[in-house]
């Protein structure tokens, strides 16, 4: 082999190295947004983003939802603890009068 072909050879190994390399560190791009932003599911998202590698569309449900900050299997983050602030007794407003749809019908006697 001659000196030129030893060159061809490294710059070969060295693109293919360098593109690899590129690719994981793209990759791993969805974890690293989630820990800067602190998401709750950090971990899930870098598993799925990694997982990405494989199928490349959990690699965008990662991006996204490392932005999105939605915390999946959950439906309810906050429990309603308190109560609201204004109450029904303080209000100025007089009371909804009834619908007539809502009242019941009166049975009419006939004697």
């Amino acid at each position: 082999m001659t000196k030129l072909d030893y060159i061809s050879l490294f710059v070969i190994f060295f693109s293919v190295i360098t593109i690899i390399l590129g690719i994981i560190k793209i990759h791993t791009y969805p974890g690293k947004i989630a820990k800067a932003r602190n998401h709750p599911q950090e971990k899930a998202i870098e598993v799925t983003s990694l997982l990405g590698l494989i199928v490349f569309p959990l690699w965008m449900l990662a991006l996204i939802w490392a932005y999105s900050g939605a915390v999946i299997g959950v439906m309810y983050t906050k429990a309603d603890d308190e109560l609201p602030t204004g109450s029904l007794e303080e209000s100025d407003e007089p009371p909804a009068e009834p619908n007539k749809k809502d009242e019941e019908p009166t049975e009419k006697s006939t004697s």
